[in-house]
């Protein structure tokens, strides 16, 4: 059975939980045209983290109100400080307010819990 194609260049299995393969549907419905805009302008994105159950949030160090665990959030992996760059510009351009910096990947999520934010990861 193939998974469900939310919009012309993700499915429903990229943002599934790694651990229990949970989603929250509409919440990557969602995500996914969000990040459409982004994926036209940067190229392909590979998400390697997306929704989370309690469990896996928690053995990956993530915050007790990550946007993660409301499937809100993804983070994409990135190589370079180039794409870093155009990845970032490509999801503000977008419409993103709520930007996570790391040296692998960057996290993008569409939660509203502080208002729009850039940060980074120590």
């Amino acid at each position: 059975m193939r998974d469900k194609q939310l919009t012309p260049h993700f499915n429903l299995s990229e943002f599934r939980c790694p651990c229990c393969n949970d989603v929250v549907e509409a919440a990557a419905q969602r995500l996914a045209e969000a990040l459409e805009p982004a994926r036209e302008l940067f190229g392909p994105i590979h998400i390697w983290s997306s929704f989370r159950c309690p469990n896996h949030n928690y053995k990956v160090n993530g915050a007790l109100s990550s946007q993660h665990l409301l499937g809100l959030a993804a983070d994409i992996a990135v190589d370079g400080d180039a794409a870093r760059f155009e990845l970032i510009t490509a999801l503000l351009e977008s419409g993103f307010k709520r930007l996570g910096i790391a040296t692998q990947h960057i996290h993008a999520d569409i939660g509203t819990p502080t208002g729009p934010c850039i940060w980074t990861y120590c």
